[in-house]
């Protein structure tokens, strides 16, 4: 297991703390499982495609609307499109 030095800035700081205190983790468990989302998130496991792939590709993917390569709508409004879209999927 490797030991890190890692420098963090006060609000960097406040972001671990409120963290490990959500969690009841402790900051090496918080910056562990931080590590491990964002390799998901780079490597595109946690949509489960290629991190290099369009908003029109994730869109598509997932079922929510898309024109032309392009997601329809912003992503500010991505999480109302997919309460939409759950149910027809699973056809409720």
């Amino acid at each position: 297991m490797g030991l890190r030095t890692v420098r963090l800035d006060e609000e960097e700081e406040a972001i671990l703390e409120d963290l490990r205190q959500k969690t009841g983790g402790s900051i090496s468990e918080v910056l562990r499982r931080g590590l491990r989302s964002y390799n998901g998130c780079v490597n595109g496991f946690l949509l489960g495609g290629d991190p290099n792939e369009s908003s029109g590709d994730v869109y598509r993917r997932l079922g929510l609307p898309y024109e032309d390569e392009r997601a329809v709508a912003p992503a500010s409004r991505a999480s109302e499109a997919v309460v939409d879209v759950i149910p027809r999927k699973h056809g409720r």
